[in-house]
Order: C-alpha cells, then structure tokens, then sequence
C-alpha cells in the first residue's frame, strides 16, 4: 500500500482509504465509486429492514468487495448484523479491505479471494444476504447466487449495463438477458423488468423464486432487492408473470402479454400500425 498516495473518505459513518485515481473505472487498482453512495445508502435501510423481520443476527455476502464500503458499512451502520464475509478476486483489494475493516475497529469481517462465482458456489446456503454489485452485468453470477441463495434469504442485485437493458445496444441485452429490449419513454422501467424476469428465470432452475421488493432506476444503474422463497410451484407460479411488451411507435398503444409462449399481436388494434 505505501506504492500508492491515498485517498481519505468518509460515507455515512464509517471510513476507508484507497489509492487515488484520475476516474471511475474498473481499471483502477482498488474500486470504489462514489456516485454509489445513494446506493449503499438505500441498501443499509433495505438490509436493516429485512433484519428487523428475521428478528436475528444476519450474515452478508458482499461479493466484489473492492475498497470494502459496501461490507463495512454494512457491519458499522446496520443493528444485528452477525458476520460479513467480503470478496475480491484482486489481492491488491483485499489488503485494502482489511486495512479498512481496522481502520473502523470492526470484528466479525472475514476477507476472501475467490472467483466470485467460486465462492457462492462454495458457500451454499451460508448467507442471508447476498450483495451482488459487478462493475457492468451481473448476469454470469446469478446462476451461483440462485444455487447459494437459501430460502427467504435476501438478493441484492445491481446491473451497470444500462444501454444494454434500455435498448440502445439490443444485442448485448438479447445474449444477456434473454430478453429483447426496446428504447422508449418508458425504457428504464421495462430494463428493471427484463433484469427481474432474468433474476426469476434463473433462479428457477433451482426450484427458488423471487419476490420483488424493492427495485429503483438511478444514473447509471438498476438495482433490485429480491426476497427469495423456494419450492417448484412457487417458482411455475412466478414465471407466468414473465411476458411481452407489444407497442405501436406511430400512437404510442401498448398492450402486456403474459406467458413465454404465449401469441403476440404484430398490428395495432388502435391506429394498424406494426407493433
């Protein structure tokens, strides 16, 4: 760490130190991104409440730890939180992380070094909260969360990928999430959906299914707060909330289809434009 000049910040109450760097990007030797901060805010009230409803002590995953505020300020600023596990595959992160968790005192913080899916896949059923937060999609690593996650257990879920979800770039959207997205007024929502049906989808492979609690459209990401239940029928129940989106560019008319294989209208009912 003397190789670098630090970087001396405070959010909420806790502290942490890093190595300076000229911008946001995941070149940087230690990530940490402060037009984040609104996000790990909401995300200490949403944690805090879903410990207040377990009535216990909850164990957390931050699984790309980076600088380590995300876990730290879980464990500084959140009541009832037992043990914290942070992961970075970057060693360089990793001593960040536990220079940080001394310089706020703390206890009951272990730091690991694994490929992040690895470890979710190591760890199964360990967590009550798994914090998934990549730098762009988080789609490679929700088949290791749906296989770690245990029942009523909390999905946190943050996707960077926005152009991708919105529709500017539809391709990468399409080899993603499976899904065909169309930029419209309305594009930021319909990404929330395509992300959430993603989530649902994945997660049913493992008889687990998803109940949205939370979900929200901010700068540059989306980001979900997933209460996870499990059995089959749950889960055959919650994909048939997965649907279509039908809608005429020349009068606006939109219409939502239920089902994965279920028929789409191509001619609008209102004005016969294609839809």
């Amino acid at each position: 760490m003397d190789d670098y000049k630090l970087k001396t910040i405070e959010e909420g109450l806790t502290k942490i130190e890093f190595p300076e760097y000229e911008k946001v990007s995941s070149d940087a030797p230690v990530f940490y991104n402060p037009h984040m901060e609104l996000n790990r805010d909401i995300s200490i009230l949403a944690l805090q409440t879903f410990q207040k409803e377990q009535e216990r002590e909850i164990d957390i995953c931050d699984l790309f730890g980076g600088s380590g505020i995300r876990g730290i300020r879980y464990k500084n600023e959140i009541d009832g939180v037992g043990h914290v596990s942070i992961n970075d595959i970057s060693e360089l992160a990793n001593k960040f992380e536990r220079h940080n968790v001394n310089l706020n005192n703390l206890n009951d913080i272990s730091i690991h070094n694994h490929d992040a899916s690895m470890f979710l896949r190591q760890n199964r059923g360990k967590f009550d909260v798994i914090d998934i937060d990549p730098f762009g999609t988080p789609s490679p690593f929700l088949d290791s969360a749906g296989y770690c996650a245990r029942r009523e257990s909390l999905l946190c879920v943050t996707a960077t990928d926005t152009s991708a979800l919105c529709g500017t770039y539809k391709e990468p959207c399409i080899r993603k999430y499976n899904s065909k997205p169309y930029k419209s007024e309305y594009c930021h929502e319909t990404g929330i959906r395509i992300l959430a049906g993603f989530c649902a989808l994945t997660l049913s492979k493992y008889a687990k299914c998803i109940e949205v609690l939370l979900s929200h459209s901010t700068e540059h990401y989306m980001r979900l707060y997933l209460k996870v239940k499990k059995g089959s029928k749950r889960s055959d129940e919650s994909l048939k909330n997965i649907g279509y989106i039908s809608h005429c560019k020349e009068c606006l008319y939109r219409e939502c289809d239920k089902g994965l294989a279920t028929s789409i209208p191509d001619t609008c009912p209102e004005c016969g434009e294609k839809l």
